[in-house]
């Protein structure tokens, strides 16, 4: 049986706020909804902060006080004011403390905790902290804007240092201007929003110079004009919120961009914010913003988090085939002719563009019939991409744009992209940044979807054969690490483009070390390993690769045509989940489907969540030894006997296995020279692809949550051993300890991860459900009660009175008075 740790999913260990797991195609509703407004915080919510068990502090500067709101509790059960003075920031520990700055007039930062009625002074400081923060060592910082620092002090020992700047205002990589939120990670990091330099600043442990990671010295990252807050997710991914430039920024595999508040003016409304201050997110993702000039905490709610993908990347064996005898979907009644955009999404819905007709059509799996999305504005359709959450994106061709259609919506399109020819490929990655391949002008440009600005990602806009260069590129394909394939038609090859590189590599075709050839490759796409599958336009045939090399697949009669076993110009395609091929015969005005042979196989498995592995693609080069020529001068390199060794004493083996080590997750590495990579690697069980990188095991990091651990059971299933307080499949259910508990004397139950506490209103009172009243209770309850029972007595006596003089009066006759 098979176990494996795995990675708490939500909360990074030892800190006690919350770092969501966000996949990188994370959405949250852009209209925020009100969690609570100046009637209940005031006008000035400076700070908010929200623990591991979603317990919300706000710190509000003109009411002198801290609130807080336990999780699903609509108004505040705890009110801390005593002796505080416009707090700043609000910090809460791990062990249920709560750290607010008391700076400002007092000079000091106090404890509290919810139960006690008088804070305790843990450090002393010159002036109020616009930024707290408690790290894994249990250090306290406190960033000071008036002296442009941050200092730290140990809540164990009380040593008290400078963690960061030198006290004088200015910009250097050791100086501050103004500092306000911090955020230390796990690791020791210290992140400051530098707010009078417009910029994040990064010291790692023991640095005294700072590296920029946002802002004004980080060229291509994003323009602040006041970042005044800064928090990290579990991937180390920045937000911050920018007080002038009223909007939270965040960043991502792919740069920066805006989240909330993109208008950048000041606003009320439900999608706008006025001068945000501080934000914090709850263990859901959800990220609440302290909306300080809207007086107002608001709360951007997580709208999806799903990590899956929106095509299919079917897992093959090496001896895979599909039957040569192609099943037609549609033809020339249905999508007319120079049809250019075909997509298969991972429900295997069938998506055409129908270029004469100004349509896009619709197959849902299994039907015959079709839907249809119409546009007024639509004009010569081409290129075609469909998202995850079923965003259509379509090559406007006669407006020079891209639309999208959003899904359920139907009819309605808004342009995402405006472009000055003609997309022959397009693409939309994880993060939603748009890919278009711009044959006539030889680049592919990038959209990025939080700057909104395109700017070209590979080609230098003149034709050539070079490593910067593209001749007539047409279909793309960008995988979960952003490495950008490109189908370079001109120069009869696919490029790479990896992620962070300026230069591309060629995978196949002219001027790569394989030995197919291509005429015009027009469209690219891979399968769960990271084997490529082409389109060969004027060779009227698809290719594909696999551990031996590449070779034809489909359209192998080397001639064109229209018979079912013929292709005619194929321009793009696409797999379904069951692994059968779809292709745009664009010369044949149809769309054909060749169905995978399933017993080619021992079987055939479909991932669409690759990002439950962490799959690198390595593309390597191959030395040619040659006996004909000498490659360097003896006097440098020795001449060994055998190009197999090398080395100053030819002791060194000079095999790729020994080299490159490429073989993956402890698998072995065999040198084969029939192969032309080389090598194979023999993948341990669970394990796939050419260098075993894909690790496929049912158990996952991922699979239990909040350090459950993971058996699997069989070669489908698992089970899950959750810590104490989580439950569930995955254990991503917490246990409400709370339930069917009563706290006496108004006393709130609040559940942690294995039990639950009783919280009592004040220190009167104790015990496990808050029933112990204090000496003192008891004596004023006993106090109170005598007042009660004369109080009391005195009525009765007073009433007798009256009705005994009423009697004497009017039964007997006689006045007493």
């Amino acid at each position: 049986m098979n176990q494996s740790n795995c990675n708490k999913e939500y909360f990074t260990i030892g800190l006690s706020i919350n770092q969501p797991k966000l996949c990188p195609s994370v959405t949250w509703n852009s209209n925020a909804i009100t969690f609570t407004n100046s009637n209940t915080i005031g006008r000035q919510p400076y700070s908010i902060s929200i623990d591991i068990n979603n317990t919300i502090y706000i710190a509000e500067g003109n009411r002198s006080r801290v609130q807080v709101w336990l999780e699903g509790n609509a108004t505040p059960i705890r009110r801390i004011s005593n002796s505080l003075i416009t707090p700043q920031a609000v910090f809460p520990s791990i062990n249920g403390g709560i750290y607010v700055d008391n700076g400002k007039f007092n000079g000091q930062v106090d404890k509290w905790t919810l139960n006690t009625i008088n804070g305790t002074t843990v450090m002393n400081i010159t002036d109020a902290c616009y930024g707290l923060f408690i790290d894994i060592n249990n250090y306290l910082y406190c960033s000071i804007n008036a002296t442009n620092n941050v200092i730290k002090q140990s809540l164990d020992n009380g040593t008290l240092t400078i963690a960061a700047g030198n006290s004088t205002g200015g910009s250097t990589a050791y100086q501050l201007n103004q500092p306000r939120g911090i955020f230390v990670d796990i690791n020791l990091n210290i992140y400051i929003a530098d707010s009078g330099n417009a910029r994040i600043q990064l010291f790692k442990p023991g640095q005294s110079n700072a590296t920029t990671v946002a802002g004004t010295g980080a060229p291509g990252t994003f323009t602040f004009i006041k970042p005044i807050a800064v928090i990290l997710d579990s991937d180390g991914y920045l937000f911050i919120a920018d007080f002038d430039g009223h909007c939270i920024i965040r960043s991502g595999r792919s740069g920066f961009y805006c989240l909330f508040g993109c208008t950048y003016q000041p606003g009320a409304a439900s999608n706008q914010l006025h001068s945000p201050q501080s934000l914090s997110f709850d263990s859901y993702g959800n990220l609440y913003v302290a909306d300080s000039e809207d007086h107002r905490i608001q709360k951007f709610i997580l709208r999806t988090n799903s990590c899956d993908i929106s095509y299919n990347l079917p897992k093959f064996c090496s001896n895979a085939t599909w039957n040569p005898n192609a099943i037609t979907v549609a033809n020339s009644a249905n999508i007319g002719p120079h049809s250019q955009g075909l997509v298969v999404n991972n429900n295997n819905t069938v998506y055409v563009s129908s270029y004469i007709t100004n349509k896009i059509l619709v197959w849902l799996d299994g039907s015959a019939s079709l839907q249809t999305y119409i546009s007024s504005d639509l004009n010569l359709p081409g290129a075609i991409f469909v998202t995850i959450n079923g965003t259509v994106y379509v090559c406007n061709n006669g407006n020079r744009r891209i639309d999208k259609w959003i899904q359920n919506i139907a009819g309605s399109s808004t342009p995402a992209m405006f472009v000055n020819d003609t997309c022959n490929g397009i693409f939309v990655d994880i993060e939603d940044n748009i890919y278009c391949s711009m044959s006539d002008f030889h680049t592919v440009i990038l959209f990025n979807n939080g700057t909104y600005t395109p700017f070209i990602i590979a080609g230098n806009g003149s034709t050539g054969f070079g490593p910067y260069m593209l001749k007539y590129p047409r279909g793309i394909f960008v995988d979960i690490n952003f490495n950008l394939y490109i189908a370079d038609c001109g120069n009869n090859r696919v490029q790479l483009l990896q992620w962070e590189y300026v230069s591309m590599t060629t995978v196949v075709g002219n001027g790569s070390n394989e030995t197919i050839t291509f005429s015009c490759p027009t469209s690219v796409v891979l399968d769960a390993d990271g084997y490529l599958f082409i389109t060969d336009y004027y060779n009227q045939r698809i290719t594909g690769s696999n551990a031996d090399g590449y070779r034809c697949i489909v359209g192998c009669t080397n001639g064109i045509g229209s018979v079912s076993n013929q292709l005619s110009q194929p321009w793009s395609l696409g797999f379904d989940s069951h692994g059968n091929i779809y292709v745009d015969d664009l010369g044949n005005s149809r769309v054909q489907k060749f169905l995978f042979i399933s017993n080619s196989c021992d079987e055939v498995i479909v991932y669409n969540d690759t990002l439950t592995s962490t799959a690198n693609l390595n593309i390597t080069t191959t030395t040619s030894y040659q006996n004909g020529g000498q490659f360097a001068s003896s006097i440098f390199l020795p001449s060994c006997s055998t190009p197999l060794s090398i080395g100053s004493n030819c002791n060194t083996s000079a095999s790729i296995c020994d080299i490159r080590q490429p073989c993956q997750n402890n698998s072995t590495c065999l040198n084969d020279n029939t192969t032309i990579r080389g090598y194979n690697c023999n993948c341990l069980s669970g394990f796939n692809g050419t260098e075993c990188q894909y690790d496929y095991r049912i158990c996952q990091l991922r699979t239990c949550s909040y350090n459950g651990i993971c058996y699997q059971s069989s070669n489908t299933t698992f089970t899950c051993s959750c810590n104490e307080g989580w439950q569930g499949v995955h254990c991503e259910v917490k246990i409400n300890y709370c339930k069917n508990i009563t706290c006496y004397n108004q006393g709130v139950c609040q559940s942690s991860l294995s039990n639950y506490t009783c919280l009592c209103i004040s220190e009167y009172y104790s015990g496990r459900y808050c029933q112990i009243k204090s000496g003192k209770i008891v004596i004023l309850e006993r106090v109170s009660k005598s007042f009660g029972y004369i109080a009391i007595t005195f009525l009765i006596g007073t009433a007798l009175f009256i009705i005994t003089m009423d009697i004497l009066k009017y039964y007997f006759g006689i006045d007493p008075i």
